[in-house]
């Protein structure tokens, strides 16, 4: 069975290692143009439409983000609600008390996989399971700061879709013809999904070149996973490994919700200085409070040029907001 996830801090190894396929929704493919609910994000509402219309497959939403936990309710009150699942992420990180709730909710979520036909995994299996993601993102975050934006938009979506890893054989990749004199921007905010892309090649069409994906599903959501040697698979040794993988996740969660979120900042100025960012392109959808409201706070941490575009247009290339990247990228010549 196939169990979609809609936030990049549900581990899907936790999945995997109960028998099912994890999904990450980012990569289900452009959806059908939605009648939007006043103030409602589009992509919110594509994945309630895509619980609706896949009977078969289970879905995972998650308190990371207002509009889908508004989703999930909408969703329950479907014909399936047995298929639905809401795992509370914790807002903050720092304490035991986020670590058991954290512990707790993959509990409950196992035992939710186990009730659609899954099977409980072994100390084993999982411990194996968490290393092969961890060697998949480590060989993603590797490829961060050389591969072409949209070619790194399209591995991250196929890497949250099936747990593959398919990057070019070479590392060295050549700099396109004109592109030498690009200039160097960080796309930063919410969702930016594979048929959304067009937005990466608007921006290198203008001039620019993305040096830091920080979307929800970008570069962000490759933090370690457990190594192997902390993650223990003798026998009965399951519930340590339960905790040490809670433990990763809210150590590795860079994201907007969490409370006090400077842990965010602080990842995003490590990254921009390195790859010498120029400017900072804010992507959001309507009604995602949390990204909107940072927009003032991201100038003023990294004294940069900023734009905020709003994932309103489904194709992502609107003229408008092809106009908009253009005199954004010309300001900074």
């Amino acid at each position: 069975m196939q169990v979609f996830y809609t936030s990049p801090w549900v581990p899907p190894e936790w999945i995997k290692a109960h028998g099912l396929e994890p999904r990450g929704i980012w990569g289900a493919g452009e959806p059908k143009p939605l009648p939007l609910t006043a103030g409602s994000c589009s992509f919110a509402e594509a994945a309630v439409r895509l619980a609706e219309t896949n009977p078969d497959a289970a879905f995972v939403f998650s308190t990371h983000c207002d509009q889908l936990r508004r989703g999930f309710d909408a969703a329950v009150a479907g014909p399936a609600p047995a298929r639905l699942f809401l795992f509370n992420l914790p807002a903050t990180w720092q304490t035991p008390v986020a670590e058991r709730i954290f512990a707790s909710e993959l509990d409950r979520l196992g035992r939710f996989l186990v009730g659609l036909g899954g099977r409980p995994p072994t100390a084993e299996a999982l411990g194996e399971t968490m290393s092969r993601y961890r060697l998949a993102r480590t060989r993603l975050l590797g490829a961060a700061a050389h591969l072409p934006a949209r070619q790194y938009c399209q591995a991250l979506a196929q890497f949250h879709w099936d747990g593959t890893v398919n990057l070019p054989e070479s590392r060295a990749v050549p700099e396109p013809a004109g592109k030498s004199d690009a200039i160097p921007l960080a796309v930063v905010g919410g969702p930016l999904p594979p048929w959304q892309g067009q937005v990466l090649d608007a921006i290198e069409n203008a001039g620019g070149r993305v040096v830091l994906n920080a979307t929800e599903a970008g570069e962000r959501s490759l933090g370690a996973a457990v190594s192997p040697e902390q993650a223990p698979v003798a026998a009965g040794s399951l519930p340590e490994l339960v905790r040490l993988q809670a433990r990763s996740c809210l150590d590795h969660c860079v994201d907007v919700f969490q409370r006090p979120n400077t842990r965010l900042y602080a990842w995003l100025g490590e990254r921009l200085a390195v790859r010498k960012a120029r400017g900072i392109v804010l992507w959001h959808f309507v009604g995602c409070d949390l990204w909107s409201a940072e927009a003032q706070s991201l100038r003023e941490a990294f004294g940069l040029p900023l734009l905020v575009l709003n994932a309103s247009e489904a194709a992502g290339d609107g003229p408008r907001q092809v106009g908009r990247i253009q005199a954004f990228l010309e300001s900074l010549r």
